[in-house]
């Protein structure tokens, strides 16, 4: 019998092999969190311009994207044992190099190529964890599972951007980014240990190159995850430079936190009530829309404590928004191809903060901090305008 509230999370969390599944992808995922943040802190402390850093935050997500959805297909062909582990190494590894080449004086081209390395090698370990996890509950469970997914992602966005900020202000922005490498590896390690995905009993027989957006639900759900990842690549940016005004360009990773933060209540409250706005693709809806209201307030205020609940408030709808994105490509995903269709979401949104963080770190350094705040509000307007206007290609299942 189907139950929701808290029941179900600890029924959820206590499936043999939930827990540890959980906790070892959120290490192994410390990078994601930290990379962002952590280039925008260091190459600005490096080279003096929020131009530059948001490049090398950009690079970091585009190399996201040109590997992201190849690195899963791989996954769906011939299972994780090959990719997770070898990946993690060359990432942490490039990261290390940004630091060094920082250090040696390195222009801004060399320290984006680095970035843009370590974002590439990234094994894409969320599509990983939540195939495992999916796998291993009921499917009564499923709509919780997913939101306990949503909230783990948050808690790399809380972890992630404090650490670096924590770091940054204390001992440096460099050994952020150490400290980021170093979790990267132990958290593979760990995760390999625990859980593996094999080749796909359910992939076709004849492969179509397209692969995962053969579906036209998945091309929808891809194009419009996009914007939530411009809102974040944005602000990675704006809100550095709010804190610069304020004292010191650190304050960005507690905002960030913040902001993952207000996501993971989010999260939490729609898992505890998933019909709460009614079917999948209604709330969908609904959601793509509160989006873009829940970052008005970051546009109108002026101190620390009000940018602390405008970033808590603008994060509510995030984690929401990813569960049921979640249930919905799982059941438009063409059979065999699922770890490949969850990465293209996970990839949308990494390339929508490539784009957000390159498009803001110009305009903020030329207009201040509210132009990137403009971009994160504006963007998802526009694409909450597009789901609905697409919906009827989304199936329910």
């Amino acid at each position: 019998m189907e139950t929701h509230g808290f029941a179900a999370y600890r029924r959820v969390l206590s499936t043999p092999g939930v827990a540890a599944i959980a906790a070892s992808s959120v290490v192994a995922r410390i990078p994601a969190g930290m990379g962002a943040v952590g280039l925008v802190l260091y190459v600005h402390g490096a080279t003096g311009s929020f131009a530059a850093a948001g490049i090398a935050a950009g690079a970091f997500t585009v190399g996201l994207g040109i590997t992201g959805p190849l690195l899963a297909r791989l996954i769906d062909r011939y299972g994780s044992a090959p990719i997770i582990l070898p990946g993690a190494l060359v990432s942490s590894a490039a990261l290390v190099g940004v630091v060094a080449l920082g250090h040696s004086d390195a222009g801004p081209v060399p320290l984006s190529l680095a970035a843009a390395l370590a974002g590439a090698a990234l094994p894409p370990l969320g599509s990983v964890a939540r195939l495992q996890l999916a796998q291993r509950v009921s499917a009564n469970d499923l709509t919780t599972t997913y939101a306990i997914d949503s909230i783990l992602v948050e808690v790399i966005f809380i972890s992630g951007p404090l650490l670096a900020g924590v770091l940054a202000a204390t001992v440096g922005a460099g050994d952020g980014l150490i400290v980021g490498a170093v979790l990267g590896v132990a958290g593979a390690l760990w995760f390999v240990s625990v859980a593996s995905v094999g080749p796909s009993e359910r992939a076709p027989e004849h492969r179509h190159w397209a692969g995962a957006l053969l579906s036209p639900g998945v091309r929808l759900l891809v194009l419009t995850s996009a914007p939530m990842g411009v809102t974040f690549g944005a602000l990675d940016v704006a809100l550095p430079a709010f804190g610069t005004l304020h004292g010191s360009s650190a304050l960005g990773g507690p905002f960030a936190a913040t902001l993952a933060v207000g996501s993971a209540i989010g999260g939490l409250a729609f898992g505890l009530r998933p019909r709460s706005l009614g079917s999948p693709r209604r709330a969908f809806l609904w959601l793509s829309a509160l989006q873009a209201a829940t970052c008005l307030p970051v546009l109108i205020v002026a101190t620390i404590p009000q940018m602390f609940v405008a970033a808590a408030v603008a994060g509510l709808a995030v984690a929401p928004l990813g569960t049921v994105r979640n249930q919905l490509t799982q059941v438009n995903a063409v059979p065999g191809t699922l770890t490949e269709a969850y990465t293209w979401m996970g990839l949308a949104v990494t390339v929508g903060a490539s784009a957000g963080a390159a498009f803001a770190g110009p305009l903020v350094e030329a207009a201040g901090w509210r132009a990137g705040a403009i971009i994160a509000v504006a963007v998802p307007a526009l694409g909450a305008v597009v789901v609905i206007a697409r919906r009827r290609v989304l199936a329910e299942g």
